[in-house]
């Protein structure tokens, strides 16, 4: 069986993180040594409940396009004595996870991290059969989300199948780890922009899109606020079934400028506890990249069968905390927000598909007169087909925003410039392209689908349109007739395409061969480093696809840095 081989990579990674923590992880006695606390944190989604990772080992480099390979002595490697699962939705409203705290590294100036996992097909961990899900089950995959079935109450498990995970999640930075002394970050996940849903054979599964961001814990601070109860939802059933109307699935979103100044981005956001109504935004950068102060941020709070409001002006300090006294009392909102209920949400769709790659998002943006767009929500596209796994849904044509500053604190309706219920979308692909406009949706009737067409995201400067000539061959199919090539670079996924007619069992001669256009790339006068790339293949038997499904590596990376055209031949062993 091939899974077996897809098995033993990731042992084989696991193995080499050993060597590697064992050379150069410790330093010598002579070596300037010093301390990292990388603590995890995460931004919640109303798409899913829990979602579990299995995290064996952090890596470190100086070079922030290092590509990584755990038998490179360069790395500063760190395992974990064993594997450990975490339940990333959890890590909100301030909480952090302690899961890398005193790591002892050479003292230096490192550019990338890696945090390395054990994938959803590896053999299941002590850590992840020890964990339980809401049903009392025993995790079924070293990565798992679960999610509740659509406008239902019940709550189902899936894998969380991160691309290639043998080769990290990477996070890209300025790191100085002080000699005798200790440099402390935090590292966001932001589940909402990162968990990517899919079509797998008529299921839901799940990908990452990872994007992390960091903070520096000696330059935060805290928001805290409370909204009032009596118009939540205080149950599932209660949402769902909207017998006496309510507000459930509040996301609270501290937003900034952006460097161009063209639209406000979420720097970060928490969700509501629907029993007491609190939340913290933390932690909350209070200095930019560039060593600017940030005095305050917009707090944009959206919802579901409720209109968005937003609070402008929220000052936030250094060595603030969530619960702090005296100079670390957090700012807290004057007073408590009062969700208005409205229940005249519509949804939306991408139609054709994203391109030129299907892997991607969309932004869903409101603009207040004078001003320019805040994010209320976004959405993945599923990387297999270009659209969303499930329409979005959205405030609709009787939803003005509710808007109030920090000082005066009295919400007032304000139409924003789309319109009630109207929305700027804009869309992008995963990596190296830019954010594009498709325009100004109007909102569709309440319960109605609307359609919209995605705009063309452009290349950024510098960065060529690169060509992947592809040649499969495979052998021992004997029940798949699902087939999909997957190109993955940096846990995230980039591209797909769908192979199954090569197969002898849709009547192909396993053998095959196509080109995949449209993927970043450098040229030797213009290199793009990060524009490496790694490829798998997905087979599965249709209407068996949670227990027929393999996952089979391809050996080695396509090199697009200093090159727009490369090649990948394949060689594939079904069941």
């Amino acid at each position: 069986m091939k899974k077996h081989a897809y098995q033993l990579t990731a042992l084989a990674a696991a193995v080499g993180l050993v060597l590697a923590a064992c050379g150069g992880g410790s330093g010598s006695s002579s070596t300037p040594m010093g301390t990292a606390n990388v603590q995890v944190t995460d931004g919640p989604s109303d798409e899913f409940q829990n979602v579990w990772v299995t995290f064996t080992a952090i890596a470190f480099h100086t070079d922030p396009n290092a590509p990584w390979n755990p038998a490179d002595a360069t790395w500063q490697v760190i395992k974990l004595p064993s594997p450990q699962t975490i339940d990333l939705a959890t890590l909100n409203n301030g909480t952090l996870n302690n899961l890398f705290m005193g790591l002892n590294l050479q003292a230096g100036t490192y550019r990338q991290v890696r945090f390395l996992l054990d994938g959803p097909d590896a053999p299941l961990d002590a850590s992840a059969l020890a964990t339980t899900d809401s049903n009392g089950a025993a995790l079924q995959w070293n990565d798992q989300v679960e999610y509740l079935a659509n406008g239902s109450t019940t709550l189902l498990e899936a894998p969380l199948e991160i691309a290639y995970p043998t080769q990290g999640i990477q996070l890209v930075g300025t790191f100085v780890v002080p000699q005798n002394g200790t440099i402390s970050i935090a590292v966001d996940f932001d589940l909402e922009h990162v968990i990517v849903p899919f079509n797998h054979d008529g299921l839901t599964y799940f990908t990452m899109r990872p994007n992390l961001q960091y903070f520096d814990m000696t330059q935060v601070g805290a928001i805290t606020g409370t909204i009032n109860t009596a118009e939540l939802c205080q149950t599932v059933a209660a949402a769902v079934s909207q017998a006496t109307p309510c507000a459930y699935n509040l996301i609270v979103k501290a937003e900034l400028m952006a460097a161009d100044g063209s639209r406000h981005y979420v720097a970060r956001q928490t969700t509501v506890n629907p029993v007491t109504g609190a939340f913290a935004l933390y932690p909350l950068a209070t200095q930019d990249a560039n060593g600017k102060t940030i005095a305050s941020y917009d707090v944009l709070i959206r919802g579901r069968e409720m209109e968005t409001m937003l609070v402008t002006g929220v000052p936030v300090t250094a060595g603030t905390t969530p619960g702090g006294t005296g100079a670390a009392l957090p700012t807290s909102l004057p007073g408590t927000v009062t969700p208005i209920l409205n229940s005249d949400e519509y949804f939306a769709q991408l139609q054709p598909a994203l391109s030129p790659l299907t892997s991607g998002y969309a932004l869903f943006q409101q603009t207040l007169s004078g001003g320019v767009p805040y994010e209320v929500r976004a959405r993945n596209t599923d990387p297999f087909t270009g659209t969303f796994r499930n329409p979005i849904g959205l405030q609709g044509a009787t939803s003005p925003i509710q808007v109030a500053s920090f000082t005066t604190f009295t919400f007032g309706a304000q139409t924003p410039v789309e319109g009630d219920g109207g929305f700027t979308v804009a869309d992008n692909e995963v990596a190296y392209y830019t954010l594009a406009s498709a325009g100004v949706m109007t909102p569709a009737a309440a319960g109605v689908t609307k359609n919209f067409a995605p705009a063309a995201p452009a290349l950024d400067s510098g960065v060529q349109s690169g060509t992947v000539n592809v040649t499969l061959d495979f052998s021992d199919i004997s029940i798949e007739n699902n087939c999909e090539l997957v190109l993955a670079r940096f846990a995230s996924i980039i591209d797909t395409y769908d192979c199954s007619s090569y197969l002898s069992t849709n009547g192909g001669t396993n053998s095959g061969s196509f080109t995949l256009t449209g993927v970043p790339a450098g040229d030797s006068s213009t290199p793009v480093p990060g524009a490496y790339y790694y490829a798998y293949v997905r087979l599965w038997e249709t209407g068996h696809g949670a227990t027929t499904r393999l996952i089979v590596p391809l050996d080695g990376f396509i090199d697009l840095r200093n090159t727009n055209s490369a090649t990948l031949n394949g060689s594939i062993v079904g069941e």
